[in-house]
């Protein structure tokens, strides 16, 4: 009988593909789905359907206990109540752990690279230590938790996104914000010196992690899913000028509030990120198009 694992956010970018990937490799799916449309398109696929959202509790443990596993992609994007937000994971990730207590079965969680800290070294790696600003550190509780169910007898995992999760079919992420945004401005930008670095990985890349996450992983731990670890950001401004000829200019971090609104903090930070131990460990090699040449092919 095939593996039948429990997706959240199933329709999402990272679900999408996710669930493709599953499906390709003999494994049957059941979805999550908020909407009509968003259950259309999962029993087009041949997916089963579950229809609720992520406050559904009874619903989340009902998908939890009925599969042999969890891939919990969902989140609520909602940055002007972000701490609502985490508050909705945090109690979903807790209802569905909880239906898992004692079977050893496999929860996998999303965070992400950005609420790690370098601390004395150039880069962060999966044992870094979490930074301590409010909106990462919620994420970092949140990681906390899940890890600690691997004491109650789940395989549970946090699986950690660099900023841009990037390829075809991501339309909302940071990469289309900042190609937006530069289009409005009239310029692609970077902030001061362009020499900060985002990590990054391929859709397909990811989709290809979280299935051996959920087939190999170690319960407890957390993983980096990264297959880019550093691209300069003014390498980044220089490949959305070149395709859409577009000026590329620097400007300081106080201006960029005004061009990206929150996505200025990102655009500021520096995530160099190492992801070796994940790759040894699950056997991942990253074997598809970089994000500099996402931009100029697809964005």
């Amino acid at each position: 009988m095939a593996l039948k694992i429990f997706v959240t956010g199933a329709t999402g970018t990272i679900g999408s593909v996710t669930v493709d990937r599953l499906l390709e490799n003999g494994i049957d799916v059941l979805g999550l789905a908020r909407s009509e449309d968003s259950a259309a398109k999962l029993k087009a696929k041949h997916c089963q359907v579950l229809r609720g959202s992520l406050e559904d509790l009874a619903v989340l443990r009902k998908g939890a206990s009925e599969c042999d596993g969890v891939i919990h992609l969902a989140f609520v994007h909602d940055f002007a109540n972000f701490n609502k937000s985490v508050e909705i994971d945090r109690n979903a990730s807790s209802a569905m752990m909880d239906s898992l207590k004692g079977t050893g079965k496999p929860f996998i969680s999303i965070s992400g690279t950005l609420m790690l800290e370098e601390k004395n070294r150039s880069y962060v790696d999966e044992d870094s230590p979490f930074a301590q600003s409010p909106g990462f550190s919620l994420r970092a509780e949140n990681e906390k938790l899940v890890l600690s169910y691997a004491t109650e007898g789940v395989k549970s995992m946090s699986v950690r996104f660099p900023p841009t999760v990037h390829g075809v079919g991501d339309t909302v992420g940071f990469i289309p914000t900042l190609v937006a945004a530069s289009k409005k401005a009239g310029f692609a930008m970077y902030i001061d010196q362009g020499e900060n670095c985002w990590p990054a990985v391929n859709l397909q890349d990811a989709a290809d992690f979280l299935r051996l996450a959920i087939l190999h992983g170690t319960a407890g731990k957390p993983y980096n899913c990264v297959g880019e670890s550093g691209i300069p950001t003014k390498a980044i401004a220089e490949a959305i000028g070149k395709k859409y000829d577009l000026p590329v200019k620097s400007i300081t971090k106080e201006e960029s509030f005004k061009y990206l609104g929150f996505l200025a903090t990102i655009l500021a930070a520096n995530n160099v990120t190492r992801a070796e131990k994940s790759k040894k460990e699950l056997g991942w090699t990253p074997s598809h198009s970089t994000l500099l040449e996402d931009i100029a092919s697809y964005y």
